[in-house]
């Protein structure tokens, strides 16, 4: 992820907390509608006669450099408000498109109720909600624990350093570090509504920079899903013929987690494919072919010049076993090599598979 230059809060008359509006009316209903992705609005900078503002001070905290992640990626998005009105909950947006397994630590000070959309990939394990106000979150069946001043846990954070007017970051955290886990990146702004985390760990945000606001982002750890072979005991949708290991490696050209089951030894698997690590493992299957094409997955040396000689690339081992025709089921699919794979209902005749691979390179990896 690339970090954006750290700068101070542009406030001229600096920021005090808001603990209410006054009124008895009640509050209007949360807007349930969603951004239209990735059209993200980003705002202009500040004009050139904005006024300047000192650098951090000397022995302010500086980013030190980023480590390597085990395990779920905490990734933190923190405002003090996404709406300006003060008149109850405020919707929060943030998409997920970047392949990997999270931890969510959502903040704002001002009640918002977070809505989470996630491509392909992408799965979360735990979301953790800080703020003053109340706050929501809509990932049905996802663990989520709340930390807010009705419960007696207030927390918030939104400036990173810390620039000391009235949501501590540093506070915060500490706190996500010992109760969700080591942080990978920290995305903050005083006022903004969406946040788009990009399959490249980019991040666009609508944090209002023309009122002065500044947009930013940390990264403690570097996470990647793992390229190499890794034990899993993957589901597949039917019974597996072959009954050995079970291995997961993520593929960041087609967005996918592929899953091979060793059929006697590491150099005969049977591959599957799924759209997240801990989701249900499909069959792959081959519109003009029946699966010669799939070794590109496992092989990074495969190519295929002939789609029906699956050593016409020069893997003199690369095999495959028997035809399979798959009908009526869910299946990964596509038609040549360097294709993208598509999720469809597999036809008569038309989706096809093998039984067993032998793609040239064992699975797992021999050291």
């Amino acid at each position: 992820m690339k970090i954006a230059a750290l700068g101070l809060l542009l406030l001229t008359g600096g920021c005090s907390l808001y603990f209410g509006n006054g009124s008895d009316e009640p509050p209007p209903p949360p807007d349930p509608g969603y951004p239209t992705w990735p059209d993200v609005p980003v705002y202009p900078p500040p004009p050139p006669d904005a006024p300047n503002y000192p650098p951090p001070p000397p022995d302010a905290p500086t980013m030190p450099n980023p480590t390597t992640c085990t395990g779920a990626r905490v990734e933190v998005f923190a405002v003090y408000e996404t709406s300006s009105d003060h008149n109850g909950p405020s919707p929060g947006y943030i998409k997920l498109d970047s392949p990997g397994t999270y931890r969510l630590v959502l903040s704002s000070y001002e009640q918002t109720d977070w809505h989470v959309s996630m491509t392909p990939g992408v799965s979360v394990e735990a979301v953790y909600l800080y703020g003053y106000d109340d706050q929501t979150v809509d990932l049905p069946g996802v663990p989520v624990s709340t930390h807010t001043y009705a419960n007696g846990d207030f927390g918030c954070g939104y400036s990173y350093p810390y620039n000391g007017q009235g949501c501590d970051t540093d506070n915060l955290l500490a706190r996500v570090d010992a109760e969700a886990g080591p942080l990978h990146a920290f995305h903050g702004c005083y006022h903004a509504t969406t946040w788009l985390l990009q399959s490249d760990d980019n991040v666009l945000s609508d944090c209002d920079t023309a009122a002065g606001y500044v947009q930013y982002d940390f990264t403690s750890q570097v996470c990647k899903p793992p390229t190499d072979w890794e034990p899993a005991n993957f589901k597949t949708l039917d019974k597996a013929a072959c009954t050995g290991g079970r291995f997961v490696r993520h593929d960041d050209k087609y967005a996918a987690w592929v899953g091979a089951i060793q059929c006697g030894d590491a150099d005969h698997y049977k591959l599957y494919m799924s759209g997240t690590r801990d989701g249900v493992y499909l069959e792959i299957a081959d519109f003009a072919g029946h699966g010669q094409d799939h070794c590109e997955l496992v092989n990074p040396n495969f190519t295929l010049p002939d789609e029906d000689d699956i050593t016409s690339g020069g893997c003199t081992t690369c095999a495959i076993g028997n035809l399979i025709d798959i009908n009526g089921k869910p299946v990964f699919a596509r038609a040549v090599f360097g294709e993208p794979f598509q999720q469809v209902k597999s036809r008569f005749w038309a989706d096809l598979t093998t039984n067993v691979y032998a793609c040239g390179v064992p699975i797992p990896s021999r050291p």
